[in-house]
């Protein structure tokens, strides 16, 4: 309808100058009606399809922008407004509307966006930390793992040398066992005077050497005896020695002294009943042979 309106005007200017009769001026005039006429019959008909092509492309943007606001708002969880506000905006106003909406949806989403970005930056600089602490952790491990494979080393060496050592105190402590048994090993012997000279344990010596007769003759232990011949005793735990006949008395010939020995009747050297040594150390401590003679 504008478009016909614009046409209809100098149409009827053109036929009031025809009226007029044929002049020069009215002949320009014509001319220059009809050439502004044609020019904006063609101008009016380009700008109409310019509004048209304009139309079609803001109909196509306004399509494409609704399926992203489709999209858009099922990412950001957002509802459409309802169709009734829409009815009461011209089509203009309500692509802006439309568009606002639209961009605010996508701000939102590009917000989003940029959180979870952030929480990620940061996720990788935790991971980065968690790394770096771990590859320490690592050299540490490594380190005490050498650490205690060395102290392991130096262990066994020293187990080894403790069990050297704990072989060597063993044969040390039965050596010093045989020793100590040796040293405190004692012997005895308790028999008649002449079963003992028979058997060479005890002599007699000193007094007259006369031609039958030897008379002032002591008895004493020979000086060369065999063990074998007497009984081994340990001292330390041999308290007591047995008489063959504890009603008999007998006589002490060897260096022992009874003053280390709790005996029945002493006399001197003589004593009854059994030898109970109670004092070994010094009891056996003159000789390690003790003689009794049987009286």
């Amino acid at each position: 309808m504008f478009s016909t309106r614009r046409i209809t005007l100098p149409v009827l200017a053109l036929a009031v100058v025809a009226s007029c009769g044929p002049s020069k001026e009215h002949a320009r005039a014509d001319s220059l009606a009809v050439s502004a006429a044609t020019e904006q019959a063609r101008l009016t008909t380009q700008l109409a399809a310019q509004k048209d092509s304009l139309t079609r492309v803001v109909l196509q943007a306004d399509d494409f922008i609704m399926r992203i606001d489709s999209s858009v708002s099922r990412v950001v969880g957002k509802k459409k407004k309802g169709k009734g506000s829409k009815d009461q905006l011209d089509p203009l106003a309500q692509q802006i509307l439309n568009r606002r909406a639209v961009m605010a949806r996508v701000d939102a989403l590009v917000q989003r966006a940029q959180e979870t970005a952030s929480q990620l930056a940061k996720a990788n600089r935790t991971n980065v930390a968690l790394r770096a602490q771990l590859a320490s952790d690592s050299a540490m491990i490594a380190d005490l793992n050498v650490t205690i494979q060395r102290q392991t080393a130096t262990i066994d060496a020293l187990s080894s040398r403790v069990d050297s050592l704990n072989g060597v105190t063993k044969a040390l402590g039965a050596t010093l066992a045989s020793l100590e048994a040796q040293h405190n090993k004692a012997f005895y012997v308790v028999g008649r005077e002449d079963d003992l000279l028979k058997r060479g344990i005890v002599v007699r010596e000193g007094g007259a050497n006369l031609l039958f007769a030897h008379p002032g003759r002591t008895l004493q232990m020979s000086r060369t005896v065999d063990p074998d011949v007497f009984t081994a005793v340990d001292q330390r735990g041999t308290h007591m020695i047995p008489m063959p006949d504890s009603s008999h008395r007998y006589r002490v010939i060897s260096r022992q002294s009874l003053d280390y020995a709790a005996v029945d009747g002493r006399d001197k050297d003589s004593f009854t009943g059994n030898l109970k040594i109670s004092e070994p150390g010094k009891f056996w401590g003159p000789s390690r042979f003790l003689v009794i003679v049987e009286q």
